[in-house]
């Protein structure tokens, strides 16, 4: 009876924190507005849009005055990484100066911010880079 106890639990809790992060994959996809850093120039900034989609592509998009430059990669997410909690966002093949894992920090039904973690090689040093999002 004691090992039933424990099982049926150990199955619930599986159960609810894979049940969280498809929370999180939800609240994910769409369209986000990359938000400007507050002591830049903002004037001078291309709006930039982030698209999640429900098969895992990413879409960035910088719009300028007369250009756009798009590039396309992927993402998965995680709630495991180098033995820290949270969840996680790995984006591949998007351009090198975007690719790397990112921390959720906060998410919602609009604000999102991720924070970098880890480059796409795996290195720590200099990846650190803050993104707010607001959804368009």
């Amino acid at each position: 009876m004691n090992n039933f106890i424990k099982y049926t639990f150990i199955t619930v809790l599986i159960l609810f924190l894979s049940s969280c992060q498809k929370s999180k994959q939800t609240k994910i996809i769409g369209i986000w507005v990359n938000q400007p850093m507050e002591n830049t120039n903002t004037e001078t900034q291309n709006e930039q849009l982030w698209t999640f989609d429900a098969s895992s592509n990413l879409i960035v998009e910088e719009y300028g005055a007369d250009t756009l430059i798009s590039h396309k990669g992927i993402y998965s997410m995680s709630s495991k990484n180098m033995g820290m909690s949270g969840y996680y966002i790995q984006i591949t093949n998007v351009d090198g100066k975007l690719d790397g894992k990112y921390k959720i920090m906060k998410i919602d039904g609009s604000k999102m911010s991720l924070f970098r973690v880890e480059l796409a090689n795996g290195n720590t040093a200099g990846a650190f880079l803050w993104r707010d999002f607001l959804k368009k």
